[in-house]
C-alpha cells in the first residue's frame, strides 16, 4: 500500500474497512452509470475528501487515494495538493509506488489502476469482472482435477474425497453467485517487490499476483488455507524476506518462497486484523506486531508460529504502525492517537504526541524529517516532528 525509499522510514498501513464501508457507493449515486467507466469528477475540494491511503515516493512526492476515485498529489510535503486524472469513480483503498514513476492503486469493484508518471495520470488495469472470471475458472478447474483424480485410481478414503469434492462444488457455486452480482468485491491492499512483481489482496479471500508490472493479474487465492473465504486486509514484507497476508479471523498467512506456497498461522483471535509491523529489534531478532479491531494487538518473535496478545492501551481500531527514529514501534489509532512501546507488547499514548488530530485516521506515512502524514476524514493531516 505504500513505498518508502532511501531515507524514508518503513511503515505498515492498514486497510480500514469501517471507514471505506461508510462511504456512499458511487454506483448508487450515479444510478445506471457504471462507476468503473465514469472518470473521477474534478473538484476544488478534492484534498478535503476522505483519503484512505497515502504513499511517499522516493522523490518526496505524496500521493493519497480515497472516495469516489479521488487521487491527490503534493510536491511540497502536503502544503498544497492537486488532483490527478483518474478513469474511475469507485472508492479507492490502497496505493503503492515501486519508484518515483511506477505506482498502483486499488479499491472497490475489484479495480486496479496503474500510473507511469508518478501519479499524475492513471489507467485501469484490472477490475472485478476479470476477477470473477478467474475465480470461477479456478473453481471449475479444481472440480475437474478432483473428479479426474477419483477416476484414475482407487480412492483409499472415498468419504474424504467426496467431502473435498463437495467443498469444491460449494466454492464454485459461491463464485458463480458472486459473479452474478457483478464486480462487487473490493480490494484492500497492494504490495510490490519491485516494478514488475506485485500482489493485491481483498475481500472474500481475493489474492492476485502480477509479474509484468500490473499489465496482467493471476488469481492465487486458491493457494491459501481459507475455506471460509475470510477477508485479507494487508500485505506485509518481513525483514527475513517473507510475505505476510493479514486479515479476518485473526489469521496471518506467510510465504517464504515469493508467494508460491503459503502457511496459515493463528493468533488465537477471531476478529479483524488490519495490518502488521514487521521489523528487527535492537538484538537483530525479527518481530511481528499484528493490530486491528478494537485496539487488539498480538506479537510474535518466532516467525509467526506463536503469538502473544498485548495491550494497546486503547479500545479504538488500530489502523497503522511505524518504527520511529528511536527504533521503537508506534501504532496509530483510528482517532489519531500515537501509541508508543518499549517491548512491543504494552503500548501507551506517546507523551510527546497525544491525540494529534480529531479527524478519523485510516493510514500513515513517516517522512525522513520526522513528519507524520495521516490520511483519513477531511483529507491528509500533517504532524510535525515537534508535535510528535
Amino acid at each position: 500500500m505504500f513505498f518508502l525509499a532511501g531515507s524514508f522510514k518503513h511503515i505498515r498501513v492498514a486497510a480500514t474497512l469501517l471507514l471505506t464501508a461508510a462511504i456512499a457507493s458511487p454506483a448508487a449515486a450515479a444510478g445506471s452509470i457504471d462507476p468503473l467507466s465514469l472518470p473521477a469528477r474534478p473538484s476544488t475540494r478534492a484534498a478535503a475528501k476522505l483519503m484512505v491511503d497515502v504513499a511517499a515516493l522516493n522523490n518526496g512526492r505524496l500521493v493519497a487515494v480515497g472516495e469516489q476515485g479521488t487521487i491527490i498529489l503534493s510536491d511540497d510535503k502536503g502544503k498544497s495538493w492537486r488532483q490527478a486524472q483518474v478513469p474511475v469513480s469507485v472508492n479507492l483503498t490502497a496505493v503503492f509506488f515501486a519508484n518515483a514513476e511506477s505506482g498502483w492503486a486499488a479499491g472497490h469493484d475489484g479495480v486496479i489502476l496503474g500510473t507511469k508518471d508518478g501519479g499524475l495520470t492513471w489507467s485501469r488495469l484490472f477490475d472485478g469482472n476479470a476477477a470473477n472470471e478467474q475465480i470461477v475458472a479456478t473453481a471449475e478447474r479444481r472440480i475437474k482435477e478432483l473428479r479426474e483424480r477419483a477416476g484414475a485410481a482407487a480412492v483409499s478414503a472415498p468419504a474424504a474425497a467426496q467431502s473435498e469434492l463437495e467443498r469444491a462444488e460449494d466454492a464454485l457455486a459461491d463464485a458463480k453467485a458472486g459473479a452474478r452480482f457483478g464486480p462487487a468485491h473490493p480490494l484492500f491492499s497492494l504490495w510490490f517487490k519491485d516494478a514488475r512483481q506485485g500482489f493485491v489482496a481483498g475481500a472474500f479471500g481475493q489474492l492476485f499476483r502480477t509479474d509484468d508490472g500490473g499489465a496482467t493479474w493471476r488469481y492465487i487465492g486458491d493457494r491459501f488455507d481459507n475455506p471460509e473465504g475470510f477477508h485479507y486486509n494487508a500485505i506485509v514484507p518481513t525483514p527475513s524476506g517473507k510475505i505476510a497476508v493479514v486479515g479476518e479471523g485473526g489469521r496471518i498467512h506467510l510465504s517464504a518462497d515469493g508467494g508460491k506456497t503459503w502457511q496459515r498461522h493463528e493468533t488465537g483471535y477471531n476478529g479483524q486484523l488490519y495490518g502488521m509491523l514487521a521489523f528487527r529489534d535492537a538484538g537483530g531478532g525479527e518481530v511481528f506486531i499484528a493490530y486491528g479491531f478494537g485496539g487488539r494487538i498480538f506479537s510474535s518473535r518466532d516467525g509467526g508460529s506463536g503469538w502473544t496478545e498485548g495491550n494497546s492501551g486503547v479500545k479504538t481500531n488500530i489502523v497503522a504502525g511505524f518504527i520511529a527514529a528511536d527504533g521503537l514501534p508506534r501504532l496509530v489509532g483510528a482517532s489519531g492517537q500515537i501509541l508508543r512501546s518499549d517491548d512491543g507488547k504494552r503500548f501507551a499514548a506517546d507523551a510527546s504526541a497525544g491525540a494529534v488530530t480529531q479527524k478519523r485516521a485510516a493510514a500513515a506515512v513517516l517522512l525522513s524529517d520526522g513528519t507524520l502524514v495521516l490520511a483519513g476524514t477531511g483529507g491528509v493531516h500533517l504532524v510535525s516532528k515537534n508535535e510528535k
